[in-house]
């Protein structure tokens, strides 16, 4: 630890050694004041700027937030073929899998694996955060890698420009202009572990108007599962996902311009059995939206733009299960949520002791004292917690009430002459649909004042709304209004202030304002220290703040309640949820770097971040007790270079040091299982170190990239971290035929540790893992 803290001591000061050297030189002739974008320097092209953090376009020295840029060639030369992996390049940004689903988990810093939902995704100002569940679903997002100019990720929060969900930071994607794409692109990928990916793309220009069309299909098996050898799969967890996207442009006036994109999305993904399926569910998704966006610029310092979607998700997940007939006892659905625990003896624990042919005579003759106590009001509840613990070492707190329930229960079941229907099993089909539904406009205007103040502002409305009869009973939604401003003030030659927050107010959650203050320190024309406090929270969704959730089976199998359809005991409705945001506040001290005469560019952030009220558990059927009083105290460093060391090479290094402090709320309600979980789960997907170098080389049209990565303390549990390394290495080769550019291309990443990625099974059976790829541009 002392070695790596001295590595990164020096690398601060020999980045602010090298800023003092050229400060002299610069100072004199730099004066912000005569133009706010530094319009009359020579070296204006040569600049680089951010889009995202203030909504504004800045300079790098100016933005007042941490912020890493991916451009188009560096995705190309890393060969990537998805975002989660584009973002294991960005500092302190981790990529996993949550344990019960097979989306990519991608989280900032710390957060959960299992459902990624406190980072606003963006893709050309749409936002892709789901509407009823809040997650960002990776395969659903229609983008291909080959259409995107740039990806901007402000790594912290960003509530004041985004609002609620921009939490721990933004993900921006922006797509290609359609006039600089035009042509036709064709390519296909294959591999181990069944990568197989297919790509069209064509673009062209009519008239004043420009339009890309793309086509894409991806595919692969995901993971092997822990008992997998020499490549075989055992781990259901594949994915064949595909869209159709249309972008179009129509320059309506010289100062007016009308973007607009449509796509649609369908998708297949395995889903491995519960306890309860008969059958696999898998789950098959099919989104599209519609999206205009109105730019008109009124003058040179005036420009305004409208901007309104629609979008809409499909998933279908059926089911086909079996249960015990108790376990659809209606008697059983207010007990759950009274009792839990004691229900789930009742319903599945004791009809399990009926249902195993294995069951002792001596288990079952206790088990039928024990019900027909119970039964027959002859024992008391400290009788039956007695009989448990002495027969099957279990502990329950029962009250007169629990044990009312279960006679019901247990009488339900009695034949005339024993409780041997209690073992009885009821199957059906079921589903787990949901369609989800956003509808958004947008206004933002944005002006410069004098030379020295701009600011940019906005409105916005969105409703969010999903249909399901198994999570909601129906339809909800929930409305959200939105104002916003930001204040970007060149108050002296060498500082700039940005001040900005957003105000929402919302349905189903109370109103929130998320501010923030950044001071930007103009060591040089291109070097900065900056100092920003901000605040964000992260609002409950439609399934955390309003779920009527609850399983219904139909048309049941002969069973001796008599159902049809049957409720599954376990059910969650909105009186048992008292949520509030989630919070964080988060001060960052930082330097930005762009030494021209190095061609190097060196961004260093370091952090203390507090994050309150976080809702950490999983939101599933069977999780009852569901609080927003998780506290976790993160802080830490983040670097990355970007160094174009001459003409054919370039190398980037980016990494991280989290140290991660999570402290419970009210964990009376809880066994000592669940507590162990949570206090676990926010670290599980991170690192305490996380470092990786990508060297790349482009030759005479052909290209080579090597890139290591290396997570030291990755998936911490009681300082038992592991270590995740890994080699990339990504070859390209084009010709130039009279017009025609075919292209090959190879893929491979060895896995150097045998080690887990989060969960037990999220294994490969090998190391090795390529891909073969072949294409063509004309």
């Amino acid at each position: 630890m002392l070695l790596k803290n001295k590595i990164f001591s020096g690398l601060i000061l020999a980045s602010l050694a090298i800023s003092a050297d050229a400060l002299a030189d610069d100072m004199a002739a730099f004066d912000p004041l005569t133009d706010g974008d530094f319009g009359g320097l020579a070296l204006q092209d040569d600049i680089p700027v951010a889009l995202t953090a203030a909504r504004l376009k800045q300079p790098r020295a100016e933005v007042p937030a941490s912020i890493t840029v991916i451009e188009a060639k560096q995705i190309e030369a890393w060969g990537v073929r998805t975002i989660p992996e584009l973002m294991r390049f960005v500092p302190g940004m981790f990529v996993g899998h949550g344990d019960d689903q097979n989306n990519r988990a991608v989280a900032y810093h710390a957060s959960s694996p299992n459902i990624m939902r406190r980072m606003q995704v963006l893709v050309d100002g749409r936002s892709v955060f789901k509407a009823a569940i809040a997650q960002i679903i990776w395969d659903d997002i229609p983008v291909a890698m080959e259409d995107i100019q740039r990806v901007e990720v402000v790594r912290g929060p960003n509530a004041a420009s985004y609002g609620a969900n921009a939490f721990l930071g933004v993900i921006n994607i922006v797509t290609k202009h359609a006039a600089d794409t035009q042509g036709t692109t064709l390519r296909f990928r294959k591999g181990n572990q069944g990568v197989e990916d297919s790509l069209f793309s064509h673009s062209d220009r009519v008239s004043d108007d420009a339009y890309r069309l793309t086509l894409q299909q991806n595919s692969d098996n995901g993971f092997d599962g822990r008992d997998a050898t020499n490549g075989e799969d055992d781990w259901r967890d594949s994915r064949r996902h595909g869209f159709a996207s249309l972008y179009y442009d129509h320059d309506i006036s010289e100062s007016t311009q009308l973007n607009w994109e449509a796509a649609y999305k369908y998708g297949n993904t395995d889903i491995r059995k519960s306890d309860f399926d008969t059958d696999y569910p898998d789950q098959i998704t099919r989104q599209g939206f519609v999206m205009g966006k109105l730019i008109h610029e009124f003058n040179q310092d005036h420009f305004s733009h409208l901007q309104a979607y629609w979008q809409t998700d499909h998933r279908t997940q059926e089911t086909s299960s079996c249960g015990s007939t108790t376990s659809f006892d209606p008697v059983l659905l207010d007990e759950y949520r009274t009792n839990p625990e004691w229900t789930q003896f009742v319903a599945l624990g004791v009809p399990s002791i009926y249902a195993d042919s294995n069951t002792t005579p001596q288990t079952l003759a206790a088990a039928n004292y024990l019900v027909g106590g119970i039964a027959t009001n002859s024992l008391t509840p400290e009788q039956v917690e007695q009989l448990i613990e002495e027969n099957l070492g279990k502990t329950y707190t029962l009250q007169q009430s629990d044990l009312d329930a279960a006679a019901v229960a247990f009488g339900n079941a009695y034949n005339g002459s024993d409780f041997s229907q209690l073992g009885q099993l009821a199957c059906g089909a079921g589903n787990f649909n949901v369609r989800e539904d956003r509808y958004d406009i947008e206004w933002q205007d944005t002006m410069q004042w004098t030379p020295a103040l701009r600011t940019v502002s906005g409105i916005s409305y969105r409703r969010d709304s999903a249909d399901s009869m198994t999570y909601f009973k129906g339809a909800v939604h929930n409305d959200t209004y939105r104002m916003f401003a930001n204040g970007e003030w060149q108050a002296f030659s060498h500082l700039v202030f940005n001040i900005g927050g957003m105000y929402e107010q919302e349905d189903s959650n109370d109103s929130a304002f998320s501010p923030r203050v950044a001071a930007n320190l103009l060591l040089t024309q291109q070097q900065s220290l900056r100092l920003v406090y901000s605040q964000a929270v992260r609002s409950p969704d439609l399934l955390e703040k309003k779920p009527n959730y609850a399983v219904t089976l139909y048309d049941l199998t002969d069973n001796y309640l008599n159902l049809d359809d049957g409720v599954f005991f376990m059910n969650q409705v909105p009186d048992t949820r008292e949520l509030d945001h989630e919070k964080i506040t988060s001060v960052e001290l930082g330097y930005y770097g762009k030494l021209p005469e190095l061609n190097l560019e060196l961004d260093v952030k370091v952090y203390k971040d507090r994050l309150s009220q976080l809702i950490s558990n999983t939101i599933a059927l069977n999780s009852v007790y569901i609080a927003s009083d998780t506290k976790m105290d993160v802080k830490g460093v983040d670097w990355q270079l970007n160094w174009q060391f001459n003409r054919n090479n370039w190398l980037w290094w980016s990494g991280a040091y989290v140290d991660a402090a999570v402290r419970l709320g009210d964990t009376s309600p809880l066994d000592a299982k669940e507590i162990d979980r949570l206090a676990k789960v926010e670290r599980r997907l991170s690192a305490e170190w996380s470092n990786n170098v990508s060297w790349h080389h482009d030759g005479n049209n052909w290209g080579s990239t090597l890139t290591y990565f290396w997570h030291d303390g990755y998936n911490d549990l009681e300082n038992q971290g592991l270590d995740f390394r890994r080699f990339e290495v990504n070859l390209t080769k084009t010709w130039d035929m009279n017009g025609y550019k075919p292209e090959v291309g190879l893929f491979w990443h060895h896995l150097v540790d045998d080690s887990r990625l989060v969960y037990p099974d999220q294994v490969y059976a090998v190391n090795d893992i390529y891909s073969f790829r072949a294409g063509i541009t004309f």
